[in-house]
């Protein structure tokens, strides 16, 4: 008895038996080394649960909280991304994020201390400055505090100023910020500026998705006109949000007030 051949499917190509069998390689990240790895329980016990007494403020990546190492007796600043940024299943995706971030070294950036990626969540771990932000310092400082004489002013200017200098022009390739106001930049106990979120919109994978939709980046009164109209986001509209913060800073009005 003769055996006969499969039949031959003329609409199949040749190809497609190999492509099944291959099996898809993911990269493997090494882990980066100049920051520190912590676990969920560590930063829960430094934040109380992540509780409502430590919470420092919410952006556009997620809410941010006050940690207390007692250990070290150290405080640092630990944000929790937003799932919408980062989904569970992109933890070697968030590996390196982490690994460009801690790349980024400045006087007038925020450096990032460390990272935590466990049981599907991701977290940053950054310095903590006790001014806070700049945004809270000219509206919402209370009767008792004194304002940000003029020197102050040019100082934050200028320390702004030279961190955006080195995204654009010292990194490689260049970073877009894509979100500056001046709720991203932090006040050490000297005035001194740090430009925080540094990266997190360009690194991030679906980091367009959760920044402000163009009509709130519009009304926001930070983005370029460009912005809101295309959604792109470029090196220019990053000076012309910068502009922004700086009218701000020199006038202590809101850039955008209904």
């Amino acid at each position: 008895m003769t055996l006969k051949p499969p039949p031959i499917d003329r609409t199949k190509s040749f190809d497609e038996d190999e492509s099944v069998k291959k099996h898809v390689v993911k990269k493997r990240v090494a882990a980066p080394v100049n920051v520190t790895t912590y676990s969920i329980a560590d930063l829960q016990l430094a934040t109380g649960s992540f509780s409502i007494e430590h919470l420092l403020g919410e952006g556009s990546f997620g809410r941010v909280y006050r940690a207390h190492f007692e250990h070290c007796s150290q405080v640092l600043a630990v944000k929790k991304i937003d799932t919408a940024a980062l989904s569970s299943e992109m933890s070697e995706d968030f590996v390196e994020v982490v690994s460009k971030i801690s790349d980024l070294h400045h006087t007038n950036v925020t450096e990032l201390v460390g990272y935590c990626s466990e049981h599907g969540q991701h977290l940053l771990v950054y310095e903590f400055h006790r001014q806070g932000s700049l945004h809270d310092l000219l509206h919402l400082s209370d009767e008792y505090s004194k304002p940000l004489i003029w020197n102050s002013r040019v100082k934050i200017a200028l320390g702004t100023a030279r961190a955006l200098e080195y995204l654009h022009e010292v990194c490689s390739p260049s970073i877009i910020h894509k979100n500056i106001k001046s709720a991203n930049i932090l006040l050490d106990t000297e005035l001194n500026p740090h430009l925080s979120d540094s990266g997190l919109a360009s690194f991030l994978p679906n980091g367009d998705q959760v920044n402000l939709s163009p009509q709130s980046v519009a009304s926001s009164g930070y983005s370029a006109p460009e912005v809101a109209m295309s959604g792109q986001y470029t090196l220019k509209s990053d000076v012309y949000s910068f502009g922004v913060v700086m009218l701000e800073l020199l006038t202590g009005r809101k850039p955008f007030d209904r």
